[in-house]
């Protein structure tokens, strides 16, 4: 074999070796279980901040109000799985109950959000590491025909609805849908995981022919005098994420956190965070 033979080896081995080391991260996988919430009080943490949501819920036209009731109705209780309730501490498994009821039936929907506290209750997005793979959650549902989804914002900005299942069944049941691996979650530009990717929300739809309430109740001259909501209870969400990173020379140069820190010292502004206007 000549000289020339080796080199033109030597090439296809070496660009070979630095382009699988540039896609490692897309081909190699680091599962893990990240509790979004578990509706007890326990922080959600990324890079060490802790974040703290309350949850909201929000309704199409046709929502219940009166001057006694207004739905829907969103608060934490003290229920949860048998499986959560064998698991937890202390301070015992929690759930988000919403409550729910319309004037009349349709495409009736309830939108099930995050907030944060900041003086008033701010609409928030709760982010995702890695590449999200799945989401789970445990959801009650009292037979009737309606049905659940997640929104999940990607790294481009950009809404994707995710079907979590119909709640035509009896009691607690884990609920879990995988995500489609067309949706992008990460980019070549290092860092590759970014919190860009977002859990925006949860919505519930109502089946047009579907009960728009539970029931009524009525005085002795068969006026209304209550409307009895529907109930929709939800348990630990989370979520499967692939969260594997190639570790190479330099790799801290690529955690914002690490390159703030590391120009504030040095005196200047860092990279993304630039003086002045924004355009």
């Amino acid at each position: 074999m000549n000289k020339g033979s080796l080199v033109a080896i030597f090439s296809i081995l070496f660009f070979g070796s630095l382009a699988v080391s540039a896609f490692a991260d897309s081909s190699t996988v680091e599962m893990s279980s990240r509790i979004l919430d578990s509706f007890d009080g326990t922080p959600y943490v990324v890079d060490g901040e802790e974040y703290h949501y309350t949850w909201q819920a929000v309704a199409s036209k046709y929502t219940t109000k009166t001057s006694e009731q207004s739905f829907p109705i969103a608060n934490v209780v003290n229920t949860a799985p048998l499986t959560l309730t064998r698991l937890a501490g202390e301070g015992g498994a929690k759930s988000l109950g919403v409550q729910g009821a319309f004037d009349r039936n349709g495409y009736n929907w309830i939108d099930i959000y995050p907030t944060i506290s900041g003086g008033a209750e701010q609409a928030a997005e709760i982010p995702l590491l890695g590449r999200t793979r799945a989401i789970d959650v445990w959801v009650w549902g009292s037979n009737l025909n309606y049905t659940l989804e997640a929104y999940i914002r990607d790294n481009k900005g950009m809404i994707h609805v995710i079907p979590l299942g119909n709640l035509h069944y009896v009691g607690w049941k884990n609920l879990r849908s995988n995500i489609p691996t067309s949706i992008p979650m990460v980019t070549n530009i290092i860092p590759r995981s970014t919190h860009a990717v977002t859990f925006v929300k949860f919505r519930l739809w109502a089946d047009p022919k579907e009960k728009a309430y539970l029931d009524v109740e009525h005085d002795a001259t068969g006026k209304v005098t209550k409307i009895i909501p529907f109930y929709l209870y939800i348990s630990q969400l989370k979520v499967l994420t692939d969260v594997y990173e190639t570790i190479y020379d330099g790799d801290e140069l690529a955690n914002p956190k690490t390159v703030n820190e590391l120009w504030s010292s040095a005196g200047g502004a860092a990279p993304n965070a630039p003086a002045g206007n924004n355009q």
